[in-house]
């Protein structure tokens, strides 16, 4: 009956019992829908440190630099390698894996949304904290599999988008950031109306569907097409295959950091790094994410809309 009691609880109202949910655990309350704000706070304390790295650092820089110095640090406290080595270690993975921008734009645009859904339409705890994330979410998975379609389909890397281990894994990933954010964002929807027991008589807000979000939208896709149809420099490279064939980067939807499968019949969905620096190229990568942030932070930045009596 108390399982029976608590499921109604959650049916009926589910961020109103996610709020009042009691997890306490050694005197530390681990509620972190009731401190929303301290998750704001979080978000945008780690957008700036990573804007502050992302300066320091390099144009091209990465947190998984760090990462794999400090995989070395037991082996250099114990003396197997020197600090010279831990540089050597810090430079060879610049350029590679997810960048400082990534955590900087879509930390920034968490931050955003929940501030927008306080102080404008009241929306605290559970549902700030989900409506905020379900539309992040959609901005990654949009920009993910965006860039995934365009390197298999520009620099003839099949692999990236076949459903194979471990590739595998990041299509899952993918699909439920999706998921999270279709969905948060069809709450969203149904949440706006105001309800008179089967009658719509109002609304709570609309979502941002102006000439901006056109603006944006166009500027979003322009960015997207220059980037397919690359007019600038772009270095030439070849790579031999283990199956004797030669692969060579193209012009269209160029890259600082090309993932190529060197043996693309063994079945194992997983390439070898080979990075170019171009800042140029880079710096275009980061535009379009971030046209494509503002376009879904603007639309989902809702306004208030006036009951209609």
């Amino acid at each position: 009956m108390i399982v029976l009691s608590r499921f109604s609880e959650y049916y009926n109202d589910p961020f109103g019992f996610m709020d009042n949910l009691n997890l306490t655990f050694k005197g530390n309350n681990l509620n972190i829908f009731q401190k929303y704000k301290r998750v704001r706070v979080t978000a945008f304390g780690l957008a700036i440190t990573c804007l502050a790295a992302w300066i320091v650092f390099g144009f091209d820089s990465t947190p998984l630099q760090f990462v794999h110095v400090m995989y070395e640090l037991p082996r250099f406290i114990m003396g197997h390698v020197s600090f010279d080595d831990l540089v050597v270690t810090y430079n060879t993975f610049y350029g590679k894996e997810m960048h400082y921008s990534a955590f900087v734009i879509y930390g920034l645009m968490f931050w955003f949304l929940s501030r927008h859904f306080e102080k404008h339409l009241g929306i605290k705890g559970s549902k700030n904290i989900a409506y905020a994330c379900s539309l992040t979410f959609l901005s990654i998975a949009i920009f993910e599999f965006y860039w995934m379609g365009s390197f298999a389909y520009f620099q003839n890397q099949p692999w990236v988008i076949t459903p194979k281990w471990p590739q595998l894994r990041i299509h899952m990933q993918n699909i439920a950031f999706l998921s999270v954010g279709v969905l948060g964002v069809l709450y969203m929807y149904a949440d706006s109306f105001i309800m008179k027991g089967k009658e719509i008589i109002g609304r709570n807000y609309h979502f941002n569907l102006n000439r901006k979000a056109c603006v944006l939208v166009g500027l979003s896709v322009a960015t997207a097409l220059i980037w397919w149809y690359y007019p600038w420099h772009v270095e030439k490279f070849s790579v031999q295959l283990e199956t004797g064939e030669v692969w060579s980067n193209g012009q269209q939807f160029p890259q600082t950091l090309y993932t190529i499968d060197l043996n693309p019949t063994d079945g194992v969905n997983a390439g070898v790094w080979f990075w170019k620096e171009n800042n140029l190229i880079h710096g275009w990568n980061t535009l379009v994410k971030i046209f494509w942030t503002l376009t879904i932070l603007y639309v989902g930045m809702v306004k208030r809309a006036e009951i209609q009596k």
